[in-house]
């Protein structure tokens, strides 16, 4: 299936805008899931520890397949248990770790976390699906503890406050309709990862008039209220990218935070063990927030029809909401 391409697959310097891709998954070991990366992408398995394994050269960089756990791939767990006076040898650690392995595989996520390639070649990346998808990989579904997701981490045209406003600003006011559309398993939904935004900053940030002076008020004004990654479009790693200290003076989890020139859209599930299921069909709904992101005078009359829903800003009264928005964007 051919990816749609948003109007804009160039940043404002004429180089590649990049998307990076996050797969979260169960049903097989590192090992396997680092082949599946090789046979599509080419490269080099290189093990780093019991819980990663990096593909490296391959022809857009380096993949990462790891267990989705901070905790155990930084080997915090070994601190931990010197703390109550327990230090391990190397084959001491090595046992701990086939242990922790073992138990953690039932409800934490292998992720391969892919390099920012071009949009105009987002195609690979469901060769890659498919591979994962023949080797048994289990996905959002397989099981009621199973809150996997598929993440993409997207560049946009340029790092202006105009430009990143307006993406906030498609992205709440097509909310309730993308969470919708993409059909978000209840795992998800009942997990903290996709919180979704409160109801005070998508008043504020839908109101026509809202457009901030300059990066540090569109940071501080998010910050007031997102001080967490879990929101199903996460800016905490973009913000960082732009203002380390100022985000990291204020964020919760900053050990999770990655700075990089991206929005973490983390909303889609990652059905992968579904043989219909394919990347380009959430790659699509995205891309209706790119586009109308672009739209400034639609943002405003979109956004005035919003604040004037009955029952704005709040779910129970937004079924209308959910309807106007495709109409909005041309859908309808």
């Amino acid at each position: 299936m051919t990816f749609v391409l948003p109007t804009v697959t160039e940043k404002s310097d004429g180089s590649p805008r990049h998307v990076g891709l996050e797969f979260e998954f169960a049903g097989m070991d590192i090992n396997e899931a680092a082949a599946a990366v090789c046979e599509v992408f080419g490269g080099t398995p290189c093990e780093d520890g019991t819980f990663v394994c990096r593909v490296e050269n391959t022809a857009y960089g380096n993949f990462s397949v790891e267990l989705d756990s901070s905790l155990l791939r930084s080997k915090g767990y070994i601190s931990l248990l010197r703390d109550i006076g327990i230090d391990l040898d190397a084959s001491q650690e090595k046992r701990i770790e086939r242990f922790l392995l073992d138990v953690a595989e039932e409800l934490v996520p292998y992720e391969v976390v892919a390099p920012p390639i071009p949009m105009t070649e987002l195609d690979s990346m469901d060769d890659l699906r498919e591979a994962l998808h023949r080797r048994k990989a289990k996905g959002t579904r397989a099981s009621i503890l199973y809150a996997f997701g598929l993440q993409f981490n997207i560049e946009p045209p340029d790092l202006s406050v105009a430009t990143l406003t307006n993406f906030l600003k498609a992205f709440l006011l097509c909310y309730p309709w993308l969470r919708e559309a993409a059909d978000i398993d209840v795992s998800r939904v009942l997990s903290p990862f996709i919180d979704k935004f409160p109801s005070g900053y998508t008043r504020l940030v839908t109101d026509p008039e809202y457009m901030p002076a300059d990066i540090k008020f569109l940071i501080d004004s998010y910050l007031d209220s997102n001080s967490t990654r879990n929101r199903p479009l996460d800016c905490l790693p973009l913000f960082a990218h732009l203002d380390r200290d100022r985000v990291m003076s204020r964020a919760r989890e900053k050990h999770l935070i990655k700075p990089r020139p991206a929005f973490h859209y983390r909303l889609p599930n990652c059905l992968i063990d579904d043989p219909n299921w394919r990347i380009a069909d959430e790659w699509a709904l995205w891309t209706e927030v790119d586009e109308l992101s672009r739209r400034p005078d639609t943002l405003a009359a979109m956004a005035e029809d919003f604040q004037n829903t009955p029952g704005f800003p709040f779910d129970l009264f937004t079924s209308s909401w959910k309807e106007k928005v495709p109409v909005w964007l041309g859908r309808a």
